[in-house]
């Protein structure tokens, strides 16, 4: 049974290297898709704000991974 374990895991990590990194991207989309459109801005400006939310987790998640390295 621990094989099962050890391939599902393997499988897993083939395509999510980041558990952290793509759970902050996903909650990023759903906080955009439903929230975003409610505030009392400029739809233009939704792409924009997108986009920097991005941003901002990619630097997080890479002064992360450089904090951990020696």
């Amino acid at each position: 049974m621990s094989w099962i374990k050890a391939a599902l895991e393997e499988l897993f990590s083939l395509f999510i290297d980041d558990v952290r990194f793509s759970i902050a991207i996903l909650v990023w989309i759903a906080i955009a898709a439903f929230e975003l459109p409610k505030l009392a801005i400029n739809p233009d400006w939704n792409g924009a704000l997108l986009f920097v939310g991005f941003a901002v987790i990619l630097v997080v998640s890479v002064w992360r991974a450089a904090k951990k390295s020696p």
